[in-house]
This record gives C-alpha cells, structure tokens and sequence, in this order.
C-alpha cells in the first residue's frame, strides 16, 4: 500500500480515538468538546473520502460519496470556537451569534442535493465514473459539487486558522505570557493542512490530466498526509483539555475527603524519587485557593498555567506527583469544600444549592449534583436535609 493512504489511515484512526475519548472523559466542557468533535470528524471524514476517491474504492461506497461537503465548512469556525473557548472560559458558553459564523454551510447542503436525491443505482453509476476517472470528481457535474467548493472550503477554513493565530498571539500578549505553545502548534498545523489541500485542489482543477499522480505520488500529498497524522497526534500534547481521569481520596474522620499527598511508603518513595517544588505548591495554592480561582468556571489547567505564568508540564507533574490527583478532581474538591462550608454556616436559609453552586464554580447543577455525590457519598438534598434535621 502507497505511504500516503498507510498515513491517512493512521490520521483517521487516532482522529476517530480522539472523538471518542472527548465523549468518554470530558468533564463540564460539553459545548466546547461538541465543537471540537465536529471539526474532528469532520477532518476524519474528509480524509476517509479523499482516500476512498483516490484509490477508486468509493465505487463500493455509493452513499458515502456527496455527503460531507456541508460538514467541511464546519470544520474551521469549529476549531476557531473551540481554541477561542480554551483560552478564554467566557466564550465556552453557546450563543447565538456563533450560528453567524456557519452561514457558510447552506450553500454547500444547496450543492450536494441533487447527488442525494438520486436513487441508489443512479449514486452507483456516477460513484463508478469517479472511480475511473478521479478528475470526474471535479468536473461541472450536477451530481458532483460545484469546483468553486474546492476552493471557498479550504480558503474558508484557512482564514480561520490565521484568526487563530491572531487570537492565540493577542491572548498570551495580554496576559503577559511567554506564549501559550499547544494554541500555537495547533494552529499552524491547521493552517498548513489547509493551504495544503488548497494547492493541490487548485493543481488538480488545473491539470486535469495529472490529477492521478497528485493524488499517489506527487510530494505535496505525502506532506500533506504527515501534517495530518502530526495533527492527529497534537492533541495528545495537551490532555487536560480533551479528558481527565477520575481519582478517589480517602475520607477524613470529619466526612469530608482529603486532597493531602497520601502518607504511605509507596507515596513517600515516589516524593524522594522525584523531589517536589515547594514554590510552586506555595504558589498554586495561593493563587486556587487562597485567591479562590477555583470558583471560575471552566478553569483548566492550561488556563491556570497561563494565568501564574507557569509551563504546563510543571503543573501537570505537580497534580499527579504531589496532590496524586488529577486536575479537574482538585478543582472539583475545593469547589465542594465551598458549598459544604456555606451550608454548614446556615447560607442554605437564604439561597438555593444552585446559587452556592454557581457560586463555586460549576457550570450547571448537572455537574454540581454529580461532583457533589462523587465527593461526598451522598446527594446535595440528602446533605441539606442533615443539616436541617440536625
């Protein structure tokens, strides 16, 4: 098999992971991990459909073909909404004003219509025309989408990869940040994917009959199908904003769960074999706890890196070495310590456990009701009604 389809179907695979780890490990970022879903399926299914084409195998996929089109618009204002939301928690809320940026969308389900509206042996004859002949696939066809789309889609998209950048660099410049690297990495892999793909449709469009050697062995597919794999793996870089793992403390005698380094010898050997940065504890501390940043809402840990102004793999070593914990479940725990103290001191009489809830920091009363249990072993309401008793 050709390098390039071996690397596409590596890029796909890692891409489909990441899609389902969003789903499995994603805590209080529904709407932020629901963008970045779409804009990775997206790419997968853009890849999926370029590797069928390419290899002629979409004559045996008939009601694949024509189907992604409006979904490739998607792509860029859904990384833009995504990595605007990750450094800035204000934004990781929907509104309305963000349908604005998926206008762009309607004109592509418009095109790919009369392909749909083909029955299925119709969808057979054009998938096997493509089949022969890859630059069908570009042709004026009604059945095939407008070659226009071969352009707006990949330029639509690197616009919003430059705005990206944009905003990645005037956020660290604000916030007084060497820089935030992952945003970065992350953008200007995008970007390259894009212009990429780009060029080689605006190639193909115009040298019909090197449309079979762009697609297999010219250069500039290869590059493009390794930029796509090291995206695919970029998103490994920066775990905390795909998914955390969930970590159990033990209980202390007054039934509320304790976030101190274990004191056992295992936990003491792991502490001598790799020393602990008291400064820095010093200084999370004071800046979650003492400063209460953890009463903001969707605070990660990439967001706290940028605002102490520390590498994130310090602070990463830090939870899983140190408070043997992993970040989300820290956050979580002082947030609950907050609503425990607020009601024990009788705030319950003058407002609602949402208030108090919102109030430290979670997003709904969803995630409060969940956190809340998982910490305490028992529900708010069963809590509340405790106290009222007693």
């Amino acid at each position: 098999m050709h390098p390039f389809f071996l690397t596409v179907i590596g890029a796909i695979f890692i891409l489909s992971l990441v899609v389902i780890l969003l789903w499995i490990y994603g805590r209080d970022k529904k709407y932020q991990n629901a963008l970045l879903a779409v804009a990775i399926g997206g790419t997968a299914w853009y890849a999926m459909i370029f590797l069928l084409t390419g290899s002629g195998n979409i004559q045996h996929y008939p009601i694949l073909f024509n189907k992604g089109l409006p979904l490739y618009y998607a792509i860029g204002p859904c990384f833009y909404l995504y990595l605007r939301g990750e450094l800035n928690p204000s934004y990781r809320k929907f509104n309305k004003k963000h349908l604005l940026h998926f206008l762009i969308v309607i004109p592509a389900l418009v095109s790919v219509m009369p392909y749909n509206f083909l029955d299925l042996s119709q969808q057979q004859l054009v998938v096997n025309r493509v089949a022969k002949d890859v630059h069908y696939a570009f042709s004026n066809s009604k059945y095939i989408v407008e070659p226009c789309h071969w352009f707006t889609f990949p330029l639509s998209a690197l616009i919003y990869s430059f705005l990206q950048l944009r905003l990645t660099y005037t956020t660290a410049k604000q916030k007084r940040t060497k820089t935030i690297k992952w945003a970065y990495l992350f953008s200007s892999l995008l970007a390259l994917i894009f212009l990429g793909m780009l060029a080689l449709n605006i190639a193909i469009v115009h040298n019909a009959n090197s449309a079979y050697f762009m697609l297999h062995r010219s250069p500039l597919i290869l590059t493009l199908a390794l930029t796509l794999l090291l995206l695919s793996l970029s998103f490994f870089l920066n775990p905390e904003m795909i998914f955390g793992f969930a970590v159990k403390f033990e209980k202390e005698d007054n039934n509320f769960p304790s976030i101190q380094v274990s004191t056992d010898n295992v936990a003491s050997e792991k502490r001598k074999a790799k020393p602990v940065d008291e400064k820095l504890i010093e200084q999370v501390e004071y800046h979650v706890i003492k400063r209460q940043a953890f009463k903001q809402v969707g605070l990660t840990m990439s967001e706290l890196a940028s605002q102490m102004d520390v590498a994130n793999h310090k602070l990463s070593d830090l939870f899983n070495n140190h408070y043997q914990s992993n970040f989300n479940t820290y956050i979580n725990h002082l947030r609950i310590k907050y609503v425990k103290e607020r009601l024990d001191s009788g705030d319950w009489k003058q407002y609602t456990l949402e208030a108090i809830a919102l109030e430290a920091g979670f997003s709904s009363r969803n995630t409060f009701f969940v956190a809340f249990k998982k910490v305490m072993d028992k529900s708010p309401s069963t809590y509340l009604s405790g106290l009222k008793n007693g």
